[in-house]
């Protein structure tokens, strides 16, 4: 479901844009963070909000690198043709209007790609989420990271020859870009990605540490 974003021209049932869950007091986005809790065991809200924001950036990120990796090409997202709804078996879904996009080097892609990610979605989103719970934005930033790192080492067997190493060369580009300088190291072994900040998600009952969780190894409550 992460590599997709729906044509909302297919089904038009339920799409809205995606500029509402930005907006200044916009109830669509207390109510996503509420079913979001009530999904997760009915845990703090800020740990809701910080796994809904993980799975958003997931859900926006990942259909590029598919692009990217695939095509070598990256589609033009602004917030005019982004889609949302909320489907009975996801927290959210994304769909995308037709429009144009880039083709070029992976650098050039990967920049653009972060940039009008973070620039017309991710922070806007960031912002909103931020403006209802207390959450550092360095958790929500890195948890955009989170999810830029696991779609590329997902795609890895789609990464074209001329971007080997594979995985990590992407996502070192990826990581010093400014929107996401400091969220993360990338090692040669396992954990081959550690980020800065925890997500919260071992707060949520039966929960647990991550792969590429800082806190691994130390005792948390």
């Amino acid at each position: 479901m992460f590599f997709r974003l729906a044509d909302p021209g297919l089904d038009e049932a339920g799409w809205q844009p995606a500029g509402l869950l930005y907006a200044s007091g916009s109830g669509a986005l207390d109510a996503m963070l509420d079913d979001a809790a009530a999904r997760l065991g009915g845990c703090e809200r800020r740990v809701a909000a910080s796994l809904l924001f993980q799975g958003y950036a997931a859900r926006l990120l990942s259909p590029q690198v598919g692009c990217l990796v695939t095509s070598g090409c990256v589609p033009a997202v602004p917030a005019a043709s982004l889609r949302w709804r909320r489907p009975d078996a996801e927290v959210v879904e994304l769909g995308l209007e037709a429009g144009t996009g880039w083709l070029g080097p992976a650098d050039v892609l990967t920049e653009v790609m972060l940039t009008q990610s973070f620039d017309s979605h991710l922070r806007p989103l960031a912002d909103a989420v931020r403006a209802r719970v207390r959450i550092p934005a360095t958790v929500l930033r890195d948890n955009a990271a989170s999810a830029l790192v696991g779609a590329l080492r997902l795609a890895d067997d789609k990464i074209g020859r001329a971007w080997r190493p594979g995985w990590r060369l992407l996502a070192e580009m990826a990581l010093a870009h400014p929107r996401l300088r400091g969220s993360g190291t990338i090692g040669l072994g396992e954990p081959a990605f550690v980020r800065r900040s925890c997500c919260l998600y071992y707060r949520v009952d039966n929960g647990g540490l991550c792969g590429d969780c800082p806190l691994a190894g130390r005792a948390v409550g």
